[in-house]
Formats: structure tokens, C-alpha cells, sequence
């Protein structure tokens, strides 16, 4: 019993320390992520497209003055819809120019948006530039929602937003909190509920508060750093990597090496709080009610990210016009998937459009 006193002791004594560490240790200068080159010769290698010959790059000023970078393909005349696409966690449009061609080729005008602090938008810190920032999670939303005010409409043209995992959160609290603005949603693995790993969702929220009553809201979560490459062999790809298409799983550890200015680091705790108080908010009960226009959600078979669970219960009995679409053999990076289950996406998205056309008379 002496001996099992002993370790518990040395144990406690450990998470104290190792809880002191992250607490009170200062913020590092920021130092960029110097790949090898052996990495670098695989990216080097790596086949990732141009934006479309007809895809012109803007920026939308945000009411605080952030700046953000957005794009459009060049066929809003002739096309049946506009989708508006919202990338996820880190993520940035420059990860998509094959999406971006496939889906204007199949009819829409594709417009797709960098959040901020993300892709080629402005960085709340030029000193930390890999470290998210939101004051209040509902910033995202707002943003979104004042740049589509901004957009043209075209009568018989439905506006579809094409939300993907953290971006699928900000598209839904935009609808919530902005109704009117598009006719549709198409929510790709959304983070309704955002996973917390070995911790409860109550746990992980109450320790990021902690960090953030401790004055170290700029501060990486334990085992969040800087940028750098998910896997040093980029050829590898299965169901439990994300994706299980090793041509498209890893686009963003190419954009990010080619050019690093659009790198996103790991979760601090200030966007980490944030993001999960946002949860709570959206998952209250009569939100999702509300929300009156065609959505359609995809669920990846192992979703390490995502409650995968939440997002289909919201479909089936929470959204009052809402489709499903469980792809079997998906990771959660949903758009790096093969052609077989892109085609898939693509043809639940064409189904989106005719259930908005239908109901809109």
C-alpha cells in the first residue's frame, strides 16, 4: 500500500507540474516549421492544381476591418446556383481548385471564402500568425453572413452554402443567427459538437476557461504547436488518416509548405473555449428548429473530430427539412476523399438544389 501511496503521490505530482508548465511557462517566439528535404521533395512532386483559367481572387473588409480573401469563378451568369464555400479548421480555398472546377463544370458559381485568421485572410497577431483568435465565436457567423449580403442575387439563382467541418458550424450558426440569406445548406462533417478526445465535452470546456482565467487565452492547448506535417510519408492515406485517398489527403500540408504564409497552428485556448461555448449555443434547444430552408448533411464512416452522432439526430428529428448522406469507407476530410465517393457528395448536392427549387415554388 506504501508503495502504490508513493506512486499516486509522484503521479499527482506530475500532472501539478505539468499543469504548471502550460499555465504559467511564457509564449514562445514564433519560429516557423522547417521541413526536411526529403519532405520537401515529395511536395515538390505532388500534383495540386490551379485555380480555374476564369477564377479571379477579392477582399472583403469585415466590420472590424479584417481583411478577407475570397474568390468566384466567372460563370455567375449562366449558373444554376450560387454555392458559397466555407472551408474548415485551418483550412483554406487554396486547397480546392480541383473541387472548384468539378462543381462549376456541373452548373454552380462557386464563391468560396478564407475565414479569418485562416488561408490568405488577415491574422489577428503578424507576431503569431499561425495562432487563431475570435472574440467571440459568433464573429465567424457575422462575417459570413455580411459578405453574402454583399453578393449579387440572380433571380432563379438559390444561394447554397457548402459548409464543411468547423466552416459547417459557422454555416449553421449563420443561418441561426442570420435567417433569409441562403436558400440552402450543405453541411460536410459539421462540427455541431466538436470532439475533445479522451476528455468529455464538459471537461475540456471547463479546462480551456481555466487557461483563459489564468490569462493564457493566447497560449497553445497541451499538445497543440505551430504547423507541421501530419505524416513525414505523404503517400499514405487510409479511413482512420482522415481520408482514405492519398492524391487529395495531403493538400493542406502542400499549401502549407509551398507557401507558408497560410499556415494555421494547433487550438488555443481562447478559440478553443470559444468554439465550444458556441456548441452549447447552437445546440439549444429550438436553434436548429428554426432554421426553415433544405439542408443536407454528410456524415464520414470514422470521424475522429466531429459527433457524428449529433449531426445525424439533428438531421433526422432537429432540422425541419433536413437529408442524410452516411458515406461508408469516409474519413472526416471529406472533399479529399476518392472520385467514387466525391461523385457521391456532388449528386447529393444537384438532389439539394432540386428539394430548394421545389419548395420555393
Amino acid at each position: 500500500m506504501k508503495l502504490i501511496s508513493r506512486v499516486l503521490k509522484a503521479f499527482g505530482l506530475f500532472l501539478i507540474l505539468g499543469a504548471l508548465a502550460f499555465y504559467f511557462w511564457p509564449e514562445k517566439t514564433y519560429e516557423p516549421y522547417q521541413v526536411s528535404p526529403e519532405y520537401q521533395a515529395q511536395v515538390d512532386a505532388f500534383y495540386l492544381p490551379d485555380m480555374p483559367p476564369d477564377w479571379t481572387w477579392n477582399t472583403f473588409e469585415a466590420a472590424d476591418g479584417t481583411k478577407l480573401r475570397w474568390g468566384e469563378t466567372g460563370n455567375s451568369a449562366a449558373a444554376k446556383a450560387t454555392l458559397i464555400m466555407v472551408p474548415g479548421y485551418t483550412a483554406t480555398m487554396s486547397m480546392y481548385p480541383e473541387h472548384v472546377d468539378i462543381l462549376a463544370r456541373r452548373g454552380y458559381h462557386v464563391v468560396g471564402i478564407d475565414m479569418r485568421g485562416q488561408g490568405g485572410s488577415e491574422r489577428h497577431r503578424a507576431s503569431q500568425p499561425e495562432k487563431l483568435w475570435v472574440d467571440d465565436f459568433k464573429d465567424y457567423s457575422d462575417d459570413l453572413a455580411a459578405f453574402i449580403k454583399t453578393l449579387p442575387r440572380k433571380e432563379g439563382q438559390p444561394v447554397i452554402a457548402m459548409a464543411i467541418s468547423f466552416g459547417g458550424h459557422v454555416g449553421v450558426r449563420m443561418a441561426g443567427d442570420h435567417p433569409g440569406l441562403v436558400d440552402g445548406l450543405f453541411l460536410m462533417a459539421p462540427a455541431i459538437e466538436p470532439k475533445a478526445g479522451e476528455m468529455s465535452f464538459s471537461q475540456a470546456k471547463n479546462l480551456m476557461n481555466w487557461a483563459r482565467r489564468l490569462g493564457k487565452s493566447k497560449n497553445y492547448l497541451q499538445g497543440n504547436d505551430n504547423w507541421k506535417p501530419f505524416q513525414e510519408d505523404i503517400s499514405i492515406a487510409n479511413i482512420d488518416l482522415c481520408s482514405s485517398n492519398p492524391n487529395r489527403l495531403p493538400n493542406r500540408d502542400v499549401v502549407f509548405t509551398r507557401n507558408p504564409a497560410e499556415r494555421v497552428g494547433g487550438v488555443t485556448a481562447q478559440w478553443g473555449a470559444e468554439f465550444f461555448e458556441s456548441s452549447e449555443y447552437i445546440r439549444r434547444d429550438g436553434y436548429l428548429e428554426n432554421i426553415d430552408v433544405p439542408v443536407t448533411i454528410i456524415s464520414a464512416e470514422v470521424d475522429y473530430f466531429v459527433v457524428t452522432d449529433v449531426n445525424q439526430a439533428a438531421c433526422d428529428s432537429r432540422f425541419p427539412d433536413c437529408q442524410r448522406l452516411d458515406l461508408k469507407g469516409a474519413g472526416h476530410c471529406l472533399l479529399q476523399e476518392s472520385d467514387e465517393l466525391l461523385g457521391e457528395m456532388f449528386e447529393s448536392l444537384d438532389a439539394l438544389l432540386e428539394r430548394i427549387k421545389s419548395t420555393s415554388g
